[in-house]
């Protein structure tokens, strides 16, 4: 399995030697302040996944569905033997990642995580989503959707963020030359179930509106403001225990208070997923 993982960066960087991609496959630089108002320099690298990340990623997925136990082990060897399509952030010669990226199709794996994953939406959609409908209807082809996780520390270095993207789609670009009969290369539409916030004196303010402003929401992964002006599907509801005072620290938003917790769940197009990365990266810049 290993060595699948080297033979398929090293034969896409072959093939794309004259692209940016030989750029990050070098180590970058990322200098953060810490507590102590030190400056600590750390060297990242971008990796394909491999079993000796197990742990790591199942620390990140465990609280995926609000804490709620589900087969978190089964799904994190999914994403580990998924060689073909998957990005981890990293440091050489470490088993542990500081962030990933993969897509899951839904319709081919046969598993009992993704099986309580789609039961956990279904459930949530039919209490929350005004479009359940249409949720429905898309998954009725549902080897045409795929779970998009995207999963990373809260104090990621933002500039980092569009290269996980940006390996991801180089990764769906290699997989269509390589393996044009792979499901991965025929998805239509990417689920993502992530986090936002909102303030309390703003919660209270919008608490009467039958529609929500994005710019009033807080998100713990920024690019997902990016996405989600592009979803074909969106809803969101309280997080449990979201009524006690939460904290999140944000690219957006650097320091807040008093916030409470949402859970939000959207389908975005591929396509449209692939085409606002380019935003993403100017997000970054500004």
């Amino acid at each position: 399995m290993n060595q699948g993982n080297q033979d398929k960066r090293k034969q896409r960087d072959y093939d794309d030697e004259d692209s940016e991609e030989e750029e990050i496959e070098q180590p970058i630089s990322v200098h953060n302040k810490g507590d102590m108002e030190e400056e600590i320099n750390l060297d990242f690298v971008f990796l394909d996944p491999n079993q000796k990340q197990f742990h790591s990623i199942k620390t990140f997925i465990n609280g995926y569905l609000e804490g709620i136990s589900f087969k978190s082990s089964e799904l994190a060897n999914i994403i580990c033997d998924q060689v073909e399509l998957g990005t981890m952030v990293g440091q050489e010669d470490e088993d542990n990642v500081f962030g990933f990226t993969t897509i899951l199709n839904i319709g081919e794996i046969k598993s009992n995580a993704i099986g309580e994953i789609l039961h956990y939406v279904d459930t949530k959609s039919k209490q929350f989503n005004k479009q359940h409908q249409q949720l429905q209807h898309i998954f009725q082809t549902p080897k045409k959707v795929g779970l998009f996780i995207n999963e990373r520390i809260l104090n990621l270095a933002p500039q980092l963020v569009p290269i996980l993207h940006n390996q991801l789609k180089e990764d769906i670009n290699w997989l269509q030359k390589e393996d044009p009969s792979n499901s991965l290369t025929n998805l239509d539409y990417l689920l993502v179930i992530t986090k936002c916030f909102k303030d309390n004196d703003q919660q209270k303010q919008t608490q009467k509106k039958s529609t929500s402003d994005l710019n009033d929401l807080i998100f713990q992964k920024f690019e997902d403001y990016v996405f989600l002006q592009k979803s074909v599907v969106s809803f969101r509801f309280l997080s449990e225990g979201s009524k006690q005072t939460q904290q999140v620290s944000d690219f957006m938003k650097t320091e807040q208070e008093g916030q409470i917790c949402y859970r939000l769940i959207y389908l975005i197009q591929l396509k449209d997923y692939l085409e606002q990365i380019v935003n993403i990266e100017k997000y970054v810049q500004q």
